[in-house]
């Protein structure tokens, strides 16, 4: 984490440079001192590969490193403060006073500043000339390099403990048959070329147990002329695998094996798999290297040999063979981890699984904890097998669990800190920011994606956006298995994610350590924020307790609200939030009720993100075009109706969240808001802008526009035609869209998505649709033709949204062929919809339908049962009609869905 710290200090004083010192006449001795900063800091960097595994078996990296990041922190403060001072200072007299009666005043008041600055650059380069030098004097010179003697003796411990034998049997496992069953057909089936099998999952899911189950199989050990089973760890050290590897294939004593070299090593190793069908396992594979290193000990002579790895990083598995797809293991369910839990808990006793009555729902609330993870069940139940069966003490355990979690001999928390160790130094601090959200929610990606783009940690890769390259990053951490997918979009990015409740444990761990975030909540409200260090907190009881700590931090960059209760403070309070908290670049108070933002807040100049939705706000202050970094604004489920003119004039927007909001004044000739890419739910009911100003944002992905269209039609067409990069649109208004305005709306090829809310006079024919769209929602379109018609010849369709008085006709019919790519349907309040047919052959992918609230639909749809896709159907307030055929005559219509919910 610390090289990300010192990136960022480094980044600053590049920027430092260009913007103080870029246009100077002659060098100046500030100048001079920051460039030296910036090549020591540069070296120093170099230093700190792998600086986060070496600091825990070493205290003397652990205070070298703690100094590097604590210098990086002051570099960036003395930054930040230099620059808040000066553009608040400027922002006062902007427009209120004449140039020239200011100009002496402020001259001195620039000298002061440019003072401070000399004054505070000198004690930093002081500061890191101790630093290398004192890397020397405590004989960490290497700490790049092989690691001090602490550290290298903790992580050779525990790669002992965790070497995996496929001899080592575990008779308690619990949800893996159905995995098993499987990896055995794909191990002995018929494809004769080598394969390479993945098991991929985080830490402690049991893909070294699953791997060995597979091994020991009866049928696999009868099918494979050679077996062999190789523990490969993070620590790779490729002499010493090879010679294990070698070992067990060649029968070669250890002694003579180091005689060999590494080629006759690889030849005689390759020459014996030649002639046989082989199953090795490599376990626990982390790089991509690795594979590389080995792949061609490992012929393939078309006899159906097979190489079962398993590794927490799905690049690893892809890398090793892209034709093969990974076997992912997921989390075990509520009946698997009791089961587990029981096994564990009371080894001792028959096979009932029972539990005693006064234990039950501490048994339920203690499986709960443990998030599905077999090895933490495994690791509780062993704990409560040695204690007594109690309520009491199993009470105590439920209530310290973390506890004992992070400090049991098994060392679950090291297991699961390997995963962080091994991240690239980039991905370090996204991975801790989770620790900022509060346990078991999901989190919108759209904006986690914003709030890492805010703090700095997402830097731009040659022409890709910094959005792109944020989601790459949040991908990454996926294949992983750091993150959880909770739900995916229409196009396959990803919408929400999740973290497991250990590995938020994990993230919190790290980051407090390292002083990136703070946690205020009703359990730490009384030592919250003693240190002053911390450079983010999340609120996650209100708001004003954290204005009742006595010595709030200014140091904080971050703020984020993640009270339960809608909380309302007082002007005053604002204030003074605002006085304390200026070198702010996230502020997202979500759902916080404030009717007006105090002109305090024009001092928070390096603000990137700012997050005011659900807040009730009624106007924004005048001084919103002073934040000239923010890249983020969202006031949806506000009350604001006019904003100025002046947001075209941010040059860092580059997304605006609206609540049908007008946009007042004459836009300027020259737009300094150029990198916008979201404009969602602007009004143009009585504006005029659209036209000569929304053909210069070609930046645009996203545009959500609510009004009178036919009076801005031929505007809106011309506009449309040359923002090449939308993929999103969206338009809502009361006024009917003709059909020349839909034919152009449905030809656009860049926008895959479209939301049209309002009148339509009729569709276009399916061949004036271009055939990129892959999710369309219609609204109060009071279409009487057959929609499906149309539609239904979309060959890249996925998502398709039917919603209320959008289709005013009796009957709809999906034909053969029809749909070929929807994979989801929701009919909503369709209220004259009274018969619909499925023809076989229709919709071949569809896997969620939601039906909800259409009263003229008495029976299930003709041909439901040719849906042989379908995985869930949701039914929301139907007639009792319909629900009686579903219970009863058509019930074989929908016998084969897995998933049905009605309400």
């Amino acid at each position: 984490m610390v090289e990300a710290v010192v990136a960022l200090a480094v980044e600053k004083l590049g920027g430092l440079l260009i913007e103080e010192f870029g246009y100077a006449m002659r060098r100046t001795h500030v100048q001079s001192e920051v460039e030296w900063i910036q090549r020591e800091l540069i070296r120093i960097k170099c230093f700190l590969k792998d600086a986060d595994v070496k600091q825990k078996g070493d205290d003397r990296v652990k205070n070298w490193v703690k100094d590097v990041r604590d210098v990086s922190y002051q570099v960036e403060d003395a930054i930040d403060t230099f620059i808040m001072i000066k553009s608040t200072s400027l922002n006062r007299r902007a427009g209120i006073i004449k140039r020239y009666v200011c100009c002496f005043p402020f001259l001195l008041n620039g000298l002061a500043l440019q003072h401070k600055l000399d004054r505070d650059i000198r004690g930093i380069k002081v500061k890191i000339s101790d630093i290398s030098a004192s890397r020397i004097t405590y004989g960490i010179e290497n700490i790049g390099g092989g690691g001090g003697e602490g550290s290298s003796c903790v992580f050779e411990k525990l790669r002992e403990r965790r070497r995996s034998s496929p001899r080592m049997d575990d008779h308690d496992v619990i949800g893996f048959d159905e995995d098993m069953n499987m990896l055995v057909a794909r191990s002995l089936d018929e494809e004769k070329h080598r394969c390479v099998i993945s098991i991929v999952g985080m830490g402690g899911l049991g893909k070294t147990t699953l791997a060995k189950k597979v091994y020991n199989s009866t049928s696999v050990k009868r099918h494979f002329e050679i077996c062999a089973w190789v523990y490969v760890s993070q620590d790779y050290r490729g002499r010493e695998l090879l010679h294990e590897i070698a070992g067990k294939i060649l029968r070669i004593e250890k002694g003579k094996l180091s005689m060999m070299s590494r080629e006759h090593l690889e030849e005689r190793v390759s020459k014996v798999l030649n002639k046989k069908r082989y199953l090795i396992v490599l376990d626990d594979i982390w790089e991509t290297e690795v594979w590389d290193d080995l792949k061609t000990l490992f012929p393939d002579v078309m006899n159906g040999s097979r190489v079962l790895l398993t590794t927490r990083n799905r690049d690893v598995a892809i890398h090793a063979d892209p034709r093969s797809s990974t076997h992912d293991l997921h989390f075990l369910n509520q009946t698997q981890s009791r089961e587990l839990f029981l096994k564990k808990a009371f080894p001792m006793e028959d096979n009932s699984l029972t539990c005693p009555p006064e234990l039950e729902t501490l048994a339920t609330q203690i499986v709960a904890k443990c998030g599905g993870l077999p090895l933490a069940i495994v690791i509780i139940g062993g704990l409560l097998s040695r204690k007594k069966k109690t309520p009491n003490v199993w009470l105590r355990v439920l209530q310290s669990i973390r506890w004992q979690l992070n400090n049991d001999p098994g060392q679950l928390m090291e297991i699961l800190a390997l995963s962080y160790n091994d991240l690239p130094f980039y991905l370090k601090p996204c991975f801790l920011y989770f620790g900022l959200f509060p346990e078991d929610v999901e989190i919108p990606v759209g904006k986690l994606v914003l709030l890492w783009m805010a703090e700095g940690f997402v830097q731009q890769r040659g022409e890709e956006s910094i959005e792109d390259v944020a989601e790459d990053f949040l991908e990454e951490l996926v294949d992983r298995s750091m993150i959880q997918v909770a739900e995916k979009r229409y196009n396959g990015k990803i919408k929400t994610c999740r973290i497991h409740d250990l590995l938020r444990d994990l993230a919190m761990s790290e980051a407090k350590e390292c002083n990136f975030l703070e946690i205020l909540d009703s359990t730490n409200i009384d030592t919250c924020v003693t240190t002053r260090a911390a450079r983010r907190i999340s609120v996650h009881s209100s708001l004003e307790e954290y204005l009742k700590l006595r010595h709030p931090n200014p140091h904080f960059r971050s703020m984020l609200s993640f009270s339960r209760v809608q909380e309302s403070l007082w002007r005053d309070q604002w204030k003074l939030l605002f006085k304390s908290l200026k070198l702010l670049r996230v502020l997202d108070l979500e759902r916080a009720q404030i009717q007006v933002l105090p002109e305090e807040i024009r001092e928070l100049v390096h603000l990137r993100y700012l997050g005011l939705k659900g807040t009730g706000l009624q106007r924004l202050p005048s001084s919103i075009n002073y934040f000239s970094n923010l890249q983020t604004l969202d006031i949806r489920g506000s009350k604001v109706s006019r904003f100025s003119v002046q947001l075209w004039e941010m040059p860092g927007l580059r997304h605006l969240y609206l609540e049908k909001t007008s946009i007042v004044g004459h836009p300027p000739v020259h737009v300094s808001a150029m990198h916008l890419q979201t404009l969602s739910r602007v009004s143009i009911y009585g504006n005029d802008w659209i036209l000569g100003l929304l053909e210069k944002l070609t930046n645009l992905r996203k545009l959500g526009i609510h009004g009178y269209f036919a009076s801005q039609t031929e505007a809106l067409s011309r506009c449309l035609v040359k923002l090449s990069n939308l993929q999103n649109l969206e338009l809502k208004g009361t006024e009917p869209i003709l059909e020349p305005t839909m034919k152009l709306l449905l030809n656009q090829p860049s926008i895959d998505k479209l939301h049209l809310s309002g009148p339509l006079e009729k569709l276009p024919d399916p061949q004036e649709i271009q055939p990129n769209l892959t999710k369309i929602i219609l609204e109060e379109s009071r279409l009487v033709q057959d929609i499906f018609v149309t539609l239904e010849k979309l060959p890249n369709l996925k998502i398709l949204k039917l919603l209320a008085n959008s289709f005013l006709g009796k009957e709809m019919t999906c034909s053969v062929s029809g749909f070929p790519k929807l994979h989801g349907l929701e009919l909503r309040f369709l209220d004259n919809l009274e018969e619909w047919r499925v023809e076989d052959g229709a919709m071949p992918s569809l896997q969620n339908l939601i039906i909800n609230g259409c009263d003229q639909l008495k029976k299930v749809p003709a041909g439901f049962q040719y849906l042989r896709a379908l995985r869930e159907l949701f039914l929301f307030n139907m007639p009792d009609e319909f629900e009686t055929w579903i219970n009863g005559d058509d019930s074989y219509k929908i016998q084969h869905i897995p998933s049905i919910v009605m309400r």
